[in-house]
Protein backbone atom coordinates (compact mmCIF):
# COMPACT_ATOMS: atom_id res chain seq x y z
CA UNK A 1 0.00 0.00 0.00
CA UNK A 2 1.34 3.24 -1.05
CA UNK A 3 1.90 5.77 2.16
CA UNK A 4 1.08 9.00 -0.61
CA UNK A 5 -2.07 7.42 -1.31
CA UNK A 6 -2.95 6.66 2.30
CA UNK A 7 -1.72 10.40 3.06
CA UNK A 8 -4.01 12.39 0.64
CA UNK A 9 -7.14 10.48 2.25
CA UNK A 10 -9.63 12.20 3.97
CA UNK A 11 -10.16 12.00 7.94
CA UNK A 12 -13.72 9.88 7.09
CA UNK A 13 -11.90 7.76 5.12
CA UNK A 14 -9.04 6.98 7.02
CA UNK A 15 -11.06 5.96 9.69
CA UNK A 16 -13.18 3.40 7.84
CA UNK A 17 -10.02 2.13 6.06
CA UNK A 18 -8.69 1.36 10.21
CA UNK A 19 -12.24 0.30 10.82
CA UNK A 20 -12.17 -2.20 7.98
CA UNK A 21 -8.76 -3.32 8.98
CA UNK A 22 -9.99 -4.41 12.45
CA UNK A 23 -12.34 -6.41 10.95
CA UNK A 24 -9.96 -7.97 8.85
CA UNK A 25 -7.85 -8.77 11.73
CA UNK A 26 -10.68 -10.28 13.63
CA UNK A 27 -12.14 -12.69 10.94
CA UNK A 28 -8.47 -13.35 10.49
CA UNK A 29 -7.91 -14.47 14.46
CA UNK A 30 -11.25 -16.48 13.99
CA UNK A 31 -10.16 -18.44 11.42
CA UNK A 32 -6.21 -18.86 12.51
CA UNK A 33 -6.86 -21.90 14.48
CA UNK A 34 -8.80 -23.66 17.31
CA UNK A 35 -10.80 -21.88 19.91
CA UNK A 36 -11.64 -24.49 22.03
CA UNK A 37 -8.01 -25.11 21.96
CA UNK A 38 -6.12 -22.23 22.75
CA UNK A 39 -9.25 -21.66 25.60
CA UNK A 40 -7.59 -24.84 26.81
CA UNK A 41 -4.49 -23.96 26.70
CA UNK A 42 -5.14 -20.96 28.22
CA UNK A 43 -7.07 -22.09 31.02
CA UNK A 44 -3.88 -24.44 31.60
CA UNK A 45 -1.10 -21.69 31.13
CA UNK A 46 -2.79 -18.90 32.61
CA UNK A 47 -3.59 -20.29 35.81
CA UNK A 48 -0.87 -22.11 37.41
CA UNK A 49 -2.06 -22.28 40.80
CA UNK A 50 -5.46 -23.86 41.21
CA UNK A 51 -6.76 -21.27 43.92
CA UNK A 52 -4.88 -18.27 41.80
CA UNK A 53 -5.88 -15.52 40.32
CA UNK A 54 -4.41 -16.06 37.22
CA UNK A 55 -1.33 -14.19 35.07
CA UNK A 56 -1.22 -10.61 33.54
CA UNK A 57 -2.52 -11.32 29.80
CA UNK A 58 -0.47 -12.42 27.05
CA UNK A 59 -0.12 -12.54 23.04
CA UNK A 60 -0.78 -15.85 21.42
CA UNK A 61 -1.08 -16.23 17.89
CA UNK A 62 -1.77 -12.22 17.78
CA UNK A 63 -4.76 -12.98 20.18
CA UNK A 64 -4.28 -11.21 23.63
CA UNK A 65 -5.49 -13.97 26.46
CA UNK A 66 -7.11 -12.57 29.29
CA UNK A 67 -7.50 -14.19 32.17
CA UNK A 68 -9.99 -13.28 34.54
CA UNK A 69 -10.60 -14.82 38.59
CA UNK A 70 -13.09 -14.87 41.36
CA UNK A 71 -11.54 -16.78 44.44
CA UNK A 72 -13.96 -16.93 47.33
CA UNK A 73 -12.14 -16.69 51.10
CA UNK A 74 -15.33 -17.01 52.85
CA UNK A 75 -19.45 -15.95 52.25
CA UNK A 76 -18.50 -12.40 52.90
CA UNK A 77 -15.01 -11.97 51.53
CA UNK A 78 -13.48 -12.47 48.13
CA UNK A 79 -10.48 -11.58 45.88
CA UNK A 80 -10.75 -10.94 42.16
CA UNK A 81 -8.64 -10.00 38.69
CA UNK A 82 -10.16 -9.16 36.04
CA UNK A 83 -9.15 -7.53 32.68
CA UNK A 84 -10.03 -4.13 30.84
CA UNK A 85 -9.76 -2.82 27.10
CA UNK A 86 -10.47 0.11 26.19
CA UNK A 87 -12.51 1.19 29.36
CA UNK A 88 -14.79 -1.80 28.40
CA UNK A 89 -14.72 -5.45 30.56
CA UNK A 90 -12.92 -7.64 28.19
CA UNK A 91 -16.27 -9.90 28.19
CA UNK A 92 -18.07 -6.55 27.17
CA UNK A 93 -15.35 -5.79 24.27
CA UNK A 94 -16.32 -5.46 20.90
CA UNK A 95 -13.11 -7.07 20.26
CA UNK A 96 -13.69 -10.07 21.74
CA UNK A 97 -13.95 -12.92 20.09
CA UNK A 98 -14.69 -15.56 22.55
CA UNK A 99 -15.13 -15.87 26.38
CA UNK A 100 -15.10 -18.72 28.41
CA UNK A 101 -16.11 -19.07 32.42
CA UNK A 102 -14.92 -22.32 34.52
CA UNK A 103 -16.72 -22.75 37.95
CA UNK A 104 -15.38 -24.87 40.67
CA UNK A 105 -17.64 -25.22 43.52
CA UNK A 106 -16.14 -28.72 44.34
CA UNK A 107 -14.44 -27.13 47.31
CA UNK A 108 -15.54 -25.50 50.97
CA UNK A 109 -15.50 -22.17 48.76
CA UNK A 110 -16.23 -21.12 45.60
CA UNK A 111 -13.83 -20.51 42.88
CA UNK A 112 -14.40 -18.47 38.97
CA UNK A 113 -11.78 -19.03 35.91
CA UNK A 114 -12.42 -17.34 32.66
CA UNK A 115 -10.32 -17.03 29.16
CA UNK A 116 -11.51 -13.93 27.40
CA UNK A 117 -9.62 -13.97 23.84
CA UNK A 118 -9.06 -10.26 22.29
CA UNK A 119 -8.41 -9.30 18.72
CA UNK A 120 -5.80 -6.36 19.38
CA UNK A 121 -5.60 -3.08 17.62
CA UNK A 122 -2.75 -0.91 17.40
CA UNK A 123 -2.65 1.17 19.87
CA UNK A 124 -5.15 -0.94 21.98
CA UNK A 125 -5.38 -0.06 26.43
CA UNK A 126 -5.29 -2.80 28.72
CA UNK A 127 -5.48 -2.78 32.23
CA UNK A 128 -5.11 -5.70 34.94
CA UNK A 129 -7.60 -5.00 37.31
CA UNK A 130 -6.55 -6.78 41.28
CA UNK A 131 -9.09 -6.24 43.85
CA UNK A 132 -10.52 -7.47 47.13
CA UNK A 133 -13.99 -7.28 48.49
CA UNK A 134 -15.23 -7.17 51.86
CA UNK A 135 -18.83 -7.11 52.65
CA UNK A 136 -19.75 -6.14 49.68
CA UNK A 137 -17.21 -3.92 48.81
CA UNK A 138 -14.59 -3.83 46.53
CA UNK A 139 -11.16 -2.51 47.06
CA UNK A 140 -8.99 -2.41 44.49
CA UNK A 141 -5.47 -3.28 45.01
CA UNK A 142 -3.81 -2.72 42.15
CA UNK A 143 -3.73 -1.95 38.39
CA UNK A 144 -1.19 -3.05 35.96
CA UNK A 145 -1.20 -1.16 32.39
CA UNK A 146 -0.45 -2.06 28.73
CA UNK A 147 -0.21 -1.20 25.43
CA UNK A 148 -0.40 -3.23 22.35
CA UNK A 149 2.27 -1.89 20.62
CA UNK A 150 4.04 -3.61 17.06
CA UNK A 151 2.36 -6.86 18.12
CA UNK A 152 3.59 -7.09 21.47
CA UNK A 153 1.49 -5.84 25.09
CA UNK A 154 4.04 -3.41 26.57
CA UNK A 155 3.56 -2.74 30.17
CA UNK A 156 3.35 1.22 30.85
CA UNK A 157 1.96 1.48 34.34
CA UNK A 158 2.16 -0.31 37.88
CA UNK A 159 -0.26 1.20 40.47
CA UNK A 160 -0.83 -0.74 43.65
CA UNK A 161 -3.01 0.39 46.83
CA UNK A 162 0.21 1.51 48.34
CA UNK A 163 1.10 3.55 45.89
CA UNK A 164 -1.91 5.87 46.41
CA UNK A 165 -0.24 6.60 49.99
CA UNK A 166 2.25 9.35 50.13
Amino acid sequence: MDLNNIENLEDVELFDLQNQITEIIKKRNLEKGDIEEIIDNSFNIGFPKIDGVGLNPWIDNSLIICPGARIDKTKTRHICKFIVIDEEWSWESPHMISDVIRRDQSSKNFRQHSITLISPFEGMKVQVISQKSQQGKHLVEGVDSFEFRNGKLEKTMTKTSRSRDH
